[in-house]
């Protein structure tokens, strides 16, 4: 189902919640780690986990509730369900996975393949995505303040196509996001 539009409290709330979350570990709207909509190729360590709730006000007028979770399994792989609650219709819960093929390192972007919706409740998407940081823009001492990270990937389903992101962190706790997705589809 194509939803064209989200409000801008959502982006503040996204952003408030990265503040208190680390910044690499926050849920998306999808469930998965990543950004606002998109995965990003971070995951989880093992053991570590990650909850969001997160509502929607639709350009219909009607809201959406989102809860969602992810837990770290083993190095590399994270495991999560989603839960979307239609103000006007039945819930779904929504099972997905990440496995990161490849940690970050200074040459080498980090990369990993997800599934998000395995069961096919709404849509099944598979996806594949690199993340890769930017030389440091400013430092102060031993502390990044301007960070940027390059998230670029493909995927079928609710990802169909191309997308990407880019995010900048300043300081430890908050994240400043831009995506670009080639369809949306929430």
């Amino acid at each position: 189902m194509k939803k064209p539009g989200l409000i801008v409290s959502l982006l503040v709330s996204l952003i408030l919640l990265a503040s208190v979350l680390s910044a690499q570990a926050a849920p998306s709207l999808q469930g998965y780690t990543g950004l606002v909509l998109i995965p990003n190729a971070d995951t989880l360590d093992e053991k570590d986990y990650n909850v969001g709730f997160f509502t929607l006000n639709l350009e219909e007028g009607a809201d959406e509730d989102i809860w969602t979770g992810n837990l770290g399994v083993d190095e590399g792989m994270e495991l999560g369900v989603t839960r979307f609650k239609p103000e006007d219709g039945e819930s779904e819960t929504l099972l997905n996975a990440k496995y990161r093929i490849r940690t970050e390192e200074d040459q080498k972007p980090g990369l990993a393949v997800g599934i998000f919706d395995a069961t096919d409740e709404l849509d099944t998407t598979v996806y594949l995505v690199m993340s890769k940081t930017v030389p440091d823009l400013i430092t102060s001492g031993d502390k990044e303040i301007f960070a940027p990270r390059i998230h670029v990937g493909v995927g079928g389903g609710q990802l169909s196509g191309f997308f990407g992101g880019l995010s900048f962190g300043l300081g430890d706790n908050l994240m400043l996001m831009a995506e670009y997705l080639s369809l949306i589809h929430i």
